[in-house]
């Protein structure tokens, strides 16, 4: 059997704050292959780890993420660090994960791919965005770059036009739209395939999913907890571990 790549969402979000370097931490420490977080900017051209447009659920300050200076940011806790930069995480988990960098503003795909440039992990980063254009911008600004592409709705896809369209290597499926055909496609096209389940569920509840996502050939599977992933797998499928 082969392996089954264990993904983190934010980081090991239920373990630790949500895009934290403590939360991609503990994501390497158990055994996670590819960590997925988010990339916003600053008023004064930053970029800075938050999924929310602004700070307001996820650190102890008030205001929209693009309406701060990165000093302002800085002020701010997130749980016991402050907002971690891009540059910073990269630092934090180079050589000891991949990542998966999901751009939530507009425009800033350049910014991001230079930022992954001078880390020196063109090969360790694929970069993710609902906006066609930033994952064109990204391709504009290094072919090199890898794209991965969501897939939201459960309605067949055309994985040919994602690779020719977009050049991605990745299939990011929404649990909702995991269906067999749809993974089976993708994988025949040559895209790896990831997707993840809720992080509210129960841990019975999960390892339905998980298995259902096996069952599929998916490649890689990502939840807030990849400790319970890898447990499943060790339970389930140690041959794949």
């Amino acid at each position: 059997m082969k392996k089954i790549l264990i993904g983190a969402h934010r980081g090991a979000m239920c373990h630790a704050p949500e895009n934290s370097l403590a939360a991609f931490e503990k994501a390497i420490d158990f055994g996670t292959y590819r960590i997925e977080c988010d990339i916003r900017q600053t008023k004064d051209g930053h970029l800075v780890m938050m999924h929310d447009a602004s700070v307001n659920r996820t650190t102890d300050g008030t205001g929209a993420v693009a309406e701060m200076s990165l000093e302002d940011l800085k002020r701010l806790r997130l749980g016991s660090e402050n907002v971690p930069t891009l540059a910073e995480s990269l630092t934090c988990v180079k050589g000891r994960c991949l990542m998966l960098l999901e751009l939530k503003d507009e425009g800033i795909a350049a910014d991001v791919v230079r930022a992954v440039e001078a880390a020196d992990m063109i090969g360790d980063c694929t970069l993710i965005s609902f906006s066609e254009d930033n994952l064109l911008e990204a391709r504009r600004a290094n072919p090199e770059v890898l794209i991965g592409f969501f897939h939201l709705e459960p309605k067949p896809i055309d994985p040919t036009k994602v690779v020719d369209e977009f050049g991605a290597s990745l299939l990011v499926v929404w649990p909702a739209a995991a269906q067999p055909d749809v993974i089976g496609a993708a994988k025949a096209a040559g895209l790896h395939v990831r997707c993840g389940f809720r992080d509210d569920l129960t841990y019975e509840d999960s390892v339905e999913v998980f298995q259902r996502m096996v069952d599929m050939g998916v490649d890689e599977i990502s939840c807030g907890r990849p400790d319970w992933i890898g447990r499943m797998i060790r339970e389930r499928h140690p041959r794949a571990s």
